[in-house]
Order: C-alpha cells, then structure tokens, then sequence
C-alpha cells in the first residue's frame, strides 16, 4: 500500500465517520505483508489529516490516539511527525499534540547514537515547560503581566520566555509583546515595560530586530487602522524601545559579538530580506538613489512599495553601505518610510511616533552611543527634521549629517541656515 492510498483510505473514513475501531479494522484489511506502519508513515499521514485547519480535526485525531494506545505506530514515529509541525499560530492544534504527547512520554527511553537521541528529545521540552491546558497566547500575557507587576525578569520567567519564542516564533512572540506594550497607557508603566522588553529581547536580540524594524513598525505605521495605537505613551515608549534595539543590534551585529545562543536559533520562521528587498548588481538600487539623493530634489514616498526617488547617486556611500546585509537592509528600509511620513502633510499618532523616534536617535548620538544608526537617513530629511523644535539645533544637524562627504557638508550649511 502507498502512502497516498493511506491517506486516500483515512479521508474515506473520514467522510464515512467511522469510529476509531471500525477504521483500525478496516485499514489493517489492506495491511502489506512484510511492511510496517511505521515504514508506511501512518503517523505522519494522520497527522498530516488531522491538522489541516485552523482546529485540529478531531475524528481522525482519534485514528492516531488509537494507532498509538494499540502501538500501531511507535513512539518514535509520533514524535517524529509531532516536531515536523512548525505553524505554532494554531493554538488549538497546538494544545491537542500535547495531549497526545502526555499519552506516552513518561514511558519513553532512548538508546543509541548522540544524534537521534537529541532528534527524539527535540518535541519534549515544550511539553515539559508549558501548559497543555494552556494556549501559548495567554502564557505568554500572563507572564509578561507577572514580570511587569514584579519589575524585573527572573531565571525561571527568562526558561519560559525562551520556550514561548521557540515555540511561536520571533514574529509571533515579538509581535504580542509588543501588543502588550501598546496597551499601557501609564508614562511610568509604558517606560518599565520598555526596559522589561529590552532584557527579554536579548534571548535573540538580532532576528527580534529585524522582525520589529522590518515587518511590525511598517505595518503600523502604513496602516491607519493602527495609528490610534502609536499615541502618547505607549507610542513614545515603543520609538524608544525599537531605537534601544536597532543600536544594540547594529553595534553587536558588526562587531560580529552574536551570542552563542542566538548564533544555534533556528532562522525559518524569519523572512528573506533578499527577496524582501533585492538588489541588482547592474544598477544601483532604489534605495541607494534615496540614501544619496541631492536634498534639493524632491521625494515622495507612500509604502516601501510605491516610491519615487531620485537618481542621483552618491560614490562614498555606495562604496560605504553593504546594502546586502539584512539589518543595513531593513534599517535603510524604515528610515525611507520615516522620510515618507515627515514629508507628508497628514499628522496624526505616526507622525507623533516618528518624531519621537528620531528625537531618541540623536539623544542617543549625544550620549556616545557608538555604531549609530543614522547613516541610513537619507539627506533629504534633514530640512524636515529642522522644522521639529527639538531637533532645530545647530549641534543636532550636524551630528546627524555625514560631514565626511561634501554633499554631507552641504545639505548641514543649508539646514544650519534656515534656523
């Protein structure tokens, strides 16, 4: 029998709603001599099956609770198909595969070679740390409300922290941390869950990151739906979170100082920025052109999608960028939209946020921060960040502008002239 018959065969059961007995019964009539369940993929098919929706299926969810009571299949097979399940968003599926795992994993044991040990033990830590009662969602909201009402992350919230991030993903766990940041609207509280998030971040600061600069601060500053999210304080604790990351990255990143631990996380749940932002070797970018842009052209800017940038280019900072870095890449990307939204005559909360965005880079600048970030402004901004009080200062142009290029000098002497 071949594994696409299996399958065939589990669907007509399906659909026929016979019970787990009846199924056991009939599937073993077509059972190939010579042949074990186990070589066939039983469990993998069944898995497969009952997984397909957003909620597992629960008829064929029996087929495999019974193949294993009955040992149809082995431990090893289950547990096999259970770690090759990676869409952690599904709580309810989720939820039934650690029921399924509390079935049998106190009777297991593991002889053999080093490598298919660890390959057997790889699903059973998630068992162990989290709840099967629990969905990952709201382990992860009541551990940040423990920590948050303690003010500070102990040893045994950081484990479980850990295993939530393994367990849902860089983008799923950043993203609801994040969403419990927004909902804060005391100064005082909105200011510790920065310095909470901070530490919790760095169990993978890079790729946490590149998911808040890259994929969340987009979507919430290009969808109006979210601007009402980004006002004060929550808005203004966020800008000071997401620069308190992009510097801490940017410096570790090109000191090449990755943890060992953030250097073994799995990269599958994150996005290609390659693809995200290709470039051609032939032509200069559109997103160089911008870096390099003359200030007295004009930009407009909508999405990162929908630009139109000049095509003056710039030798020294061609020379300078390594735009096929991912995190040069997304910074470079977020600051084209910053330049978007100071450029556009609709104000509201984004516009707010990026104001407090770029007033936290050059704080930072002014305290010494090394590896700043600003490199990536594109000239162009510089007239408009000016025309913010805070920022209307002689010493803040000309910190923030590259003095070591003459179009540098240039676009600081006019913006220093205008005050």
């Amino acid at each position: 029998m071949k594994v696409v018959n299996l399958k065939q065969a589990i669907l007509q059961a399906w659909k026929e709603r016979w019970s787990d007995y009846q199924w056991a019964i009939n599937i073993k009539k077509n059972f190939p001599k010579g042949a074990t369940w186990d070589y066939l993929n039983l469990a993998e098919a069944l898995m497969e099956q009952a997984m397909i929706g957003p909620s597992p299926n629960p008829l064929i969810l029996s087929y495999l609770k019974y193949a294993i009571s009955s040992q149809m299949v082995s431990y090893s097979s289950v547990l096999l198909a259970i770690s090759k399940f990676d869409d952690f968003s599904r709580e309810l599926c989720v939820k039934s595969l650690l029921e399924i795992m509390d079935m049998f994993c106190h009777r297991l044991s593991c002889h053999g070679k080093a490598e298919e040990c660890i390959g057997l033990c790889r699903p059973i830590p998630y068992r162990n740390l989290l709840s099967a009662k629990e969905p990952i969602h709201e382990a992860l909201r009541k551990q940040f409300r423990s920590v948050l009402w303690k003010g500070w992350v102990d040893s045994g919230a950081l484990h479980l922290f850990e295993s939530l991030l393994h367990t849902g993903g860089v983008f799923w766990f950043t993203n609801n941390l994040v969403k419990e940041l927004l909902k804060e609207t005391r100064q005082e509280w909105a200011n510790r869950v920065v310095e909470l998030l901070y530490s919790i971040f760095c169990l993978d600061t890079q790729q946490i990151t590149l998911t808040l600069l890259g994929h969340i601060l987009p979507n919430l500053l290009t969808d109006s739906a979210h601007w009402h999210s980004l006002a004060d304080p929550p808005g203004k604790a966020l800008a000071k979170l997401s620069v308190w990351c992009a510097l801490s990255s940017f410096s570790t990143h090109h000191k090449g100082q990755a943890s060992a631990r953030q250097r073994k996380r799995q990269r599958e749940d994150i996005e290609d920025y390659s693809s995200l932002f290709p470039l051609d070797d032939t032509q200069p970018s559109k997103l160089m052109r911008l870096l390099s842009s003359n200030e007295d052209e004009p930009v407009i800017l909508s999405s990162p999608g929908d630009r139109s940038m000049s095509t003056s280019l710039s030798a020294s900072q061609l020379h300078t960028v390594n735009m096929r870095d991912p995190l040069n890449r997304v910074l470079a990307n977020l600051f084209l939209l910053i330049s978007s939204i100071l450029g556009s005559k609709t104000a509201g909360p984004h516009t707010q946020f990026v104001q407090s965005f770029m007033e936290e880079c050059v704080e930072c600048l002014e305290q010494g921060s090394r590896g700043s970030i600003l490199q990536f402004m594109p000239f162009t901004m510089v007239s408009e960040l000016v025309k913010l009080p805070a920022l209307a200062k002689p010493k803040v142009v000309l910190g923030i502008t590259d003095l070591t290029l003459p179009l540098g000098r240039r676009v600081a002497a006019k913006a220093i002239s205008a005050l």
